[in-house]
């Protein structure tokens, strides 16, 4: 049988963070460590690949296709799978994602077979055993035009086999996040037991949380060749244990890597020792979501956070040499001050690397609100990307809120500190490399300011 596996490329709706980071399709070489040695196998990165998809199908034709994506590429998974089959019929087509796994009727399509809806590492290998020898049908796997029983789904399996990183070999060269380059994927644990309530991550396993072994993982480690790791984990720094045995471990078996985690503001004041020591392991950066900087704001998201704690968390960072992607939250009823005073608090703390995330709505999470005050519809898949403002703004046009956006991201951009931080601190070829995603960005975020100048 020959399997090929396809992740595919934003549309051009999206805000796409692509351009300031590309990294590999780890899901899908996962599943491409469970398929069997005599079956042909093949990943196509279609965000790094020039030729449309029609050229990768025709060429290696295969006998089942398998796409993986977020909620923004519902449509282009679904028009890979019509390309497919206007091809070859017979072509089995299979989908999957988070996105999928919680609503699979978003995908359901007469040119999809196959939707994984639970556990893909164990129902993945039982549906290609159906489709060779007609095995019993697997769990947690729908069938075009069947709904989503949830009362019928077997239990969260965190079964986690070693990805297959050789089927990226051709673009292993291109991966990157920001700054660091040549980047590689790792996953530790599933999960987060916090219960922020904007939050996709806990929505996707249901309140579970799984940590795989470190003995497992530091194997895993060592097999990686590339220096720069990016640990995908919602949270990393979670138990202080956990953390300090993986610092051991990495003495012991004199690993030398550089670390790019996850971790909240409250672990890295309650254990600055911990931050210190990891930082001499090789921790390079990491992505905090602050979300605000108003204790009110803090309290609405049920972050259990403060003010006070995201900044010492900040001073903490730069006393150890640590940097920080840091996350913030756009409210809808945010007022031009608001935006000043978030501009001026990042520009205090030395802020360099932020994410400006307006206040998304997904299907899903713990807050809702009425879809006479979205400004995207829930069918317009590519824009709910955690970069469109997708709640109306209750203080200011949408057309001055993305502009809002945008002048608090020139802000920080621009900031003499920062461009001098940038020249003494990174490569030219990497800050050429950024330049260039930023501008296309940038361009992104005009176009829908033009958008909206008449709304």
């Amino acid at each position: 049988m020959k399997i090929m596996f396809i992740r595919p490329k934003p549309s051009s709706d999206t805000i796409g963070l692509q351009h300031l980071m590309i990294v590999e399709p780890l899901e899908l070489e996962v599943l491409g460590s469970l398929v069997n040695s005599d079956d042909k196998v093949q990943i196509v990165d279609m965000i790094l690949e020039k030729e449309p998809v029609e050229h990768f199908i025709r060429k290696f034709s295969p006998d089942v296709l398998c796409i993986t994506g977020y909620i923004t590429h519902i449509p282009v998974m679904v028009e890979y799978a019509r390309t497919a089959k206007l091809i070859r019929f017979e072509i089995i087509t299979i989908v999957g994602g988070v996105h999928v796994e919680k609503h699979p009727e978003d995908i359901d399509s007469q040119y999809i077979d196959y939707r994984i809806v639970r556990n893909a590492t164990r129902s993945f290998p039982k549906l290609l055993e159906y489709l060779k020898f007609k095995a019993p049908f697997p769990e947690g796997v729908l069938k075009h035009g069947e709904k989503l029983d949830v009362s019928k789904l077997p239990k969260f399996d965190f079964y986690f086999p070693f990805p297959n990183r050789s089927l990226t070999d051709q673009y292993r060269k291109n991966y990157f996040y920001v700054f660091h380059d040549k980047v590689a994927l790792m996953k530790t644990s599933f999960g987060c037991p916090y219960k922020c309530n904007f939050c996709y991550c806990r929505y996707i396993t249901d309140d579970n949380y799984f940590a795989r072994p470190l003995t497992d993982v530091i194997k895993e480690l060592m097999e990686i060749k590339e220096k720069e790791i990016y640990i995908v984990d919602d949270d990393f720094l979670l138990s202080p244990k956990r953390v300090r045995s993986f610092i051991e471990l990495l003495r012991k078996h004199q690993i030398k890597k550089r670390f790019l985690v996850y971790g909240r503001a409250d672990f890295i004041i309650e254990h600055p020792e911990i931050i210190e020591e990891f930082q001499k392991e090789g921790l390079r950066t990491i992505i905090v979501g602050l979300e605000s900087f108003k204790d009110s704001e803090l309290d609405s998201f049920n972050k259990k956070t403060s003010q006070n704690i995201n900044e010492e968390a900040m001073r903490i960072l730069q006393r150890y040499g640590v940097d920080c992607y840091a996350a913030i939250i756009t409210a809808p009823d945010w007022s031009y001050q608001d935006f000043k005073m978030v501009g001026d608090k990042i520009i205090e703390l030395g802020l360099k690397f932020v994410n400006l995330q307006p206040l998304t709505p997904l299907k899903g999470v713990d807050f809702d609100v009425d879809d006479t005050e979205l400004v995207i519809k829930r069918n317009d898949f590519p824009r709910w990307d955690l970069a469109h403002v997708s709640i109306c703004p209750s203080q200011m046009s949408l057309n001055q809120y993305y502009r809002q956006i945008l002048y608090l991201y020139d802000r920080i951009t621009f900031n003499p500190k920062t461009i001098l931080n940038f020249l003494f601190k990174y490569p030219l070829y990497m800050q050429f490399k950024l330049a260039i995603g930023m501008f296309k960005v940038r361009k992104q975020y005009l176009k829908m300011i033009n958008e909206t100048a008449y709304v």
